[in-house]
């Protein structure tokens, strides 16, 4: 989807929401006129706005199930079916303190390892439904796999007297949706918290499983900054077994928080990676600005350099954003605070910036001995020697330029650019070196210079193989975190 048919879409349905509702089908029909796709992308967003009551804060999830769970039931003010003091098992009961879409979270104590936990069920009243159950177990297989700081460790799954327990790391902190509340994140906290997530979200992708509910409300921020996901009961497993996601999610259906939902995701696609950056786009934004970026406007933030690794996290178009977590975190890293670190890996990153230009020259100046070698081979054999030299090192030169562009003026943009054109640069170098070692065989029986050419071309693999390297790791450009 591009940003200006997502633009259309939206324009279209913010104008359908000011209509009187008997009146807003013949509105939107008239307004579609005969793109049959925008009319039908506008109601799915329409017939899940209705069915939530609410847009910017309402988890959308269309099974009737999970809609259920939204109301506590009778008598029971926040949905807790156990109390203070009770024991379920070998744990006991502390308070509750959370209430999602799957369930009622408590804080409990496992008596048997002395130590607090985060115990999560569902009501009572649908402890029995197999469907939602099965979401359950879905959630502990798909945070079990994940093994990171920046993620809530989850300690078991079982079953108490016909109950269905969740139990996870306790986490002694505030949710970043508190910490919001408070008004705008200073930048080099917002940038710590930011790190963490994707660091989070890195290794929840490589484990194959993606969030589709990331927002702040399941980050909590402990001291000094840290911070940790949680609450993967909508998770999306890439690589499922058992139970196929066909059978907990309908086709098309669109489920998550639509205020941090990818146009994708909104209109009912398959997630992947791009899908959480989205969301972890307008999470960065909002930590800057204190209140959502749609209810936000625009803002001038104080660190630009984050606010624009917000904005291209969060483009509408999925082939725009960032297209892992891992170059999340690379950006991240890289970015300057102003700390003694900072001047650190700023003073490391002008040597290889510094490499980058030399080899781009050096290559270049490869070429004057490559048209002496050329005139001392001759014909067909000479031309096409020079010819080869020629295009594999000004591709060379040319791409390492670029590269140095990037980081003097777009450093956010780096990891990206070092991505798409490490494959070509490889290639260049190792067709360049090829091409030398051919035209010293060419050239030994005639002149000297077969010496000169055989030295450059061992320069030129010594360049790419180990000083290359060694500038990038020292910049931190390709340290793994």
């Amino acid at each position: 989807m591009t940003p200006q048919r997502w633009s259309q879409i939206k324009a279209v349905f913010n104008g359908a929401l000011e209509q009187p509702p008997e009146a807003r089908g013949g509105w939107l029909r008239q307004e579609c006129g005969s793109d049959a796709a925008l009319l039908a992308d506008v109601e799915r967003l329409l017939r899940s706005f209705d069915s939530l009551g609410g847009f910017l804060d309402q988890p959308a999830q269309v099974e009737p199930e999970d809609v259920a769970l939204a109301v506590p039931p009778a008598g029971d003010i926040d949905g807790a079916g156990w109390r203070a003091g009770d024991r379920v098992g070998e744990y006991e009961i502390v308070r509750a303190i959370g209430r999602g879409g799957m369930g009622v979270v408590y804080l409990a104590t496992d008596r048997r390892l002395h130590r607090n936990v985060a115990l999560k069920s569902l009501p009572a009243s649908l402890a029995d439904n197999p469907e939602l159950r099965e979401r359950l177990k879905r959630e502990a297989r798909a945070a079990a796999t994940i093994t990171d700081p920046a993620v809530a460790t989850v300690y078991s799954l079982e079953e108490v007297e016909g109950h269905l327990l969740l139990a996870s790391e306790y986490l002694d902190g505030r949710t970043l949706r508190a910490v919001i509340d408070d008004g705008p994140i200073d930048v080099a906290t917002a940038r710590h918290i930011a790190l963490h997530v994707a660091r989070g979200l890195r290794a929840a992708h490589d484990a194959g499983v993606i969030h589709r509910d990331l927002k702040p409300e399941n980050i909590v921020v402990g001291t000094g900054g840290t911070a940790k996901i949680v609450d993967f009961g909508i998770a999306w497993l890439e690589h499922p077994t058992g139970t196929h996601h066909a059978k907990l999610t309908r086709e098309g259906a669109m489920i998550g928080t639509p205020a941090y939902m990818a146009p994708e995701q909104l209109m009912g696609g398959t997630p992947d990676a791009r899908t959480d950056i989205f969301a972890f786009g307008v999470i960065v934004a909002e930590m800057l600005s204190g209140r959502h970026p749609v209810v936000a406007g625009p803002i001038t933030p104080a660190e630009p350099a984050l606010q624009r690794v917000a904005d291209r996290a969060r483009e509408p178009d999925p082939g725009r954003r960032y297209a892992t977590a891992g170059e999340l975190v690379a950006v991240l890293e890289s970015l300057a605070t102003g700390t003694a670190d900072a001047v650190r890996v700023r003073s490391a990153r002008y040597w290889w910036e510094f490499h980058q230009g030399a080899a781009a020259v050096s290559y270049a100046v490869m070429l004057v001995p490559a048209w002496f070698a050329r005139g001392q081979i001759g014909g067909l054999e000479g031309r096409s020697f020079f010819v080869a030299t020629a295009v594999a090192a000004i591709a060379a030169s040319m791409l390492r330029l670029h590269l140095w562009f990037m980081s003097r003026q777009h450093a956010s943009e780096l990891a990206w650019a070092r991505r798409r054109s490490a494959p070509f640069i490889r290639l260049a170098d190792v067709m360049l070196v090829v091409s030398l070692v051919v035209g010293a065989g060419l050239v030994a029986a005639q002149s000297s210079l077969d010496v000169v050419l055989l030295a450059l071309a061992v320069g030129v693999a010594i360049t790419f193989a180990f000083i290359e390297p060694s500038t990038a790791r020292a910049a931190g450009l390709d340290n793994p975190s």
